[in-house]
């Protein structure tokens, strides 16, 4: 009898898998939105039934796409099959809602990566000449706005090569923050959607509580007096290294401020559409984001909340 329910369950969500999979790979405008259900199957179908169900459903649905969708379709679904289950199975323990953010985060950067460096591994000669393919186009710009007799200027040009190359050498905290906001947004549309299907998940504190570990301050300090001692060459480990760490902890001091925002929202009865404009104005204007990471800074050094808990 429960064979049987595992594998009615298992039919059931095969088949609401292999309906959103057809969505997303073949209707491009839909398949933006439907691609973010995907891992809806498995992580109901791995938070009620046992592990080796879960994982043996999980390699069926990947046998599926490779029939529906080719070879091709895999890398496209794979990280949506790994972490819905590892986000089921870890509710079915009655992990906290933070704990699965960051598991279903680091599987989903996890799958990315092995498959961004098999496919690299794959096209060695077309990933090399990526980098000399936008050297390419700038130079081509530059030609033809100068054959349109509105020269591009020597800097602009200078600017968006070195913009260009930080990018690049930023690209695996870029990565990561995909990573984190892709998962955080999955988990935001499927949760609720997964509760109506009789699965317990559990909830996030609200924003306003969140705390990233003091030791971020720390490492935030000593990482700039080491690049005082040691300047950042460019093209060096060391800066490849510095610049990718300070990214991260910079955005870890940024979700402090912002956190610290919504506190002192709350705590003074601030209407809720104001610490939410604080929040786009900070993404889209440098000097105020500067200044919200202070916040953070200044938040996490000196306990700001404590100090406006006493004065409230």
């Amino acid at each position: 009898m429960e064979n049987k329910k595992i594998i009615t369950e298992g039919v059931k969500m095969a088949g609401v898998f292999v309906i959103l999979f057809i969505l997303s790979l073949y209707i491009p405008l839909l398949g933006i939105v439907t691609s973010l259900f995907l891992l809806l199957p498995f992580l109901v179908y791995s938070a009620k039934q046992p592990v080796r169900a879960a994982v043996s459903f999980a390699a069926i649905c990947v046998m599926i796409s490779l029939l529906i969708g080719g070879l091709a379709a895999v890398p496209f679904v794979l990280p949506f099959i790994l972490t819905g289950t590892v986000i089921g199975i870890m509710i079915q323990k009655k992990q906290d809602k933070f704990s699965l953010f960051m598991a279903g985060s680091f599987i989903f950067l996890l799958s990315m990566v092995v498959l961004y460096v098999t496919a690299m591994g794959l096209a060695e000669d077309e990933a090399a000449s990526i980098g000399e393919s936008f050297k390419q186009s700038y130079q081509d710009s530059a030609e033809l706005m100068e054959s349109l007799g509105q020269p591009l200027p020597e800097e602009v040009i200078q600017q968006a090569q070195e913009l260009f190359d930080y990018l690049m050498a930023l690209m695996p905290s870029l990565l990561v923050l995909f990573s984190l906001a892709s998962t955080l947004i999955m988990m935001a549309v499927n949760f609720p959607i997964a509760k109506k299907m009789a699965v317990d998940v559990p909830r996030f504190k609200p924003f306003r509580e969140w705390h990233v570990p003091k030791s971020i301050l720390w490492y935030y300090v000593i990482l700039l007096l080491a690049s005082l001692i040691i300047e950042p060459e460019k093209g060096s480990m060391w800066y490849f290294s510095y610049i990718n760490i300070m990214f991260m902890l910079q955005f870890c001091l940024l979700l402090q401020g912002l956190s610290f925002l919504y506190f002192a929202a709350h705590l003074k009865k601030w209407p809720k559409i104001i610490p939410i404009l604080l929040t786009v104005f900070s993404i889209l204007i440098l000097p105020l984001l500067y200044l919200v990471r202070l916040l953070g800074i200044i938040d996490l050094g000196f306990d700001l909340r404590q100090r406006l808990r006493r004065k409230s």
